[in-house]
């Protein structure tokens, strides 16, 4: 009985999951696209906290499905963990590797106030390769090599800024933390890692447009980006597998994302503060999404009491 509602509850989030995922090929806006990203990899949450009320409903005779949910909640748990150290080793690696502060670069405050976010720290590691990322949980931290400050010119070096500092104002350094733990937690599901996987893409498209739109100038992103491509193309072995850091992105094509700078709309595509102004399209997903999450919850408890879940219903299909 335990098991079948455990898989019961799997067919609900895979079957939310793909409607959601299927609703993200409609939606332009980058905010509400990533709204509904983070709702799928956070949906089997509510069925796992589901099955654990159930649990008490269930009788002892479901041996293989109270191991079932004790191995999915040990996967969770370690998910959790590994988020916790991946915190530290950042953090120390920021201390370690960033060995002075620039506390003020010229155009930093003026982008954060356009931005309307308090200007972060900048840290600046003595390293002969590209490198800029944003990091820090509640005291953002853009940290930049040197060769990204010595091999950019002023207007490239204020778009890789702004688009770091679009990071910040969209936290996604914060996001991508708890996306992270939760496709590790629920790993053996396929929906939650093309979630991640578009989140961890389109953070950079995101964060391309809005800089562009800020800064009126995507020809000096897209240098910039095309500076750090050769660095790394033409550099040695090593360097091509370290590959370019955060800044290009781990998941989008660099060509890619220079040929959207590049495109002739590249300039109208988004504009300032673009993921403040998507709260109302938020406002209209989120309702139906929650009314979705309650039904579900109240059909697999039913199967609890009753009996009546998908999985017997397929059974008796075939």
């Amino acid at each position: 009985m335990y098991l079948q509602v455990i898989f019961s509850g799997l067919f609900f989030v895979l079957l939310g999951s793909s409607l959601l995922l299927g609703l993200v090929r409609r939606v332009s806006d980058w905010s509400s696209r990533r709204t509904l990203q983070f709702a799928v990899l956070m949906m089997p949450l509510v069925i796992l906290a589901l099955d654990f009320c159930s649990l008490g409903l269930s009788s002892g005779e479901s041996f293989a499905g109270g191991t079932l949910f004790l191995a999915m909640s040990v996967i969770a748990l370690g998910a959790l963990v590994l988020g916790g150290v991946r915190l530290v080793l950042i953090a120390r690696f920021v201390t370690r590797h960033a060995l002075f502060t620039q506390p003020e670069l010229p155009v930093l405050a003026h982008l954060a106030r356009q931005l309307g976010v308090s200007a972060p720290s900048v840290r600046v590691s003595p390293t002969d390769r590209p490198l800029a990322l944003t990091c820090g949980l509640r005291k953002p931290t853009i940290l930049l090599s040197t060769w990204i400050v010595e091999h950019l010119d002023r207007r490239e070096l204020e778009a890789v800024l702004t688009h770091e500092l679009e990071h910040v104002a969209r936290r996604d350094y914060l996001m991508i933390w708890l996306a992270t733990m939760l496709r590790d937690a629920f790993f053996y599901l396929p929906t939650s890692w093309i979630a991640y996987r578009q989140l961890q893409q389109e953070k950079e498209l995101a964060c391309d447009d809005l800089a562009s739109g800020v800064t009126q100038r995507p020809l000096a992103l897209a240098s910039a980006l095309a500076k750090v491509w050769l660095h790394v193309v033409e550099g040695p072995d090593e360097q091509r597998l370290a590959g370019a850091q955060a800044l290009t992105g781990a998941q989008a094509s660099i060509n890619g994302r220079i040929e959207r700078l590049l495109a002739p709309s590249a300039s109208s595509r988004r504009k300032p503060h673009a993921h403040r102004v998507a709260f109302s399209l938020n406002m209209v997903v989120l309702p139906p999404l929650g009314v979705f999450q309650v039904a579900c919850l109240f059909l697999l408890l039913m199967s609890a009491w009753g009996g009546c879940h998908p999985v017997a219903l397929f059974g008796r299909l075939c």
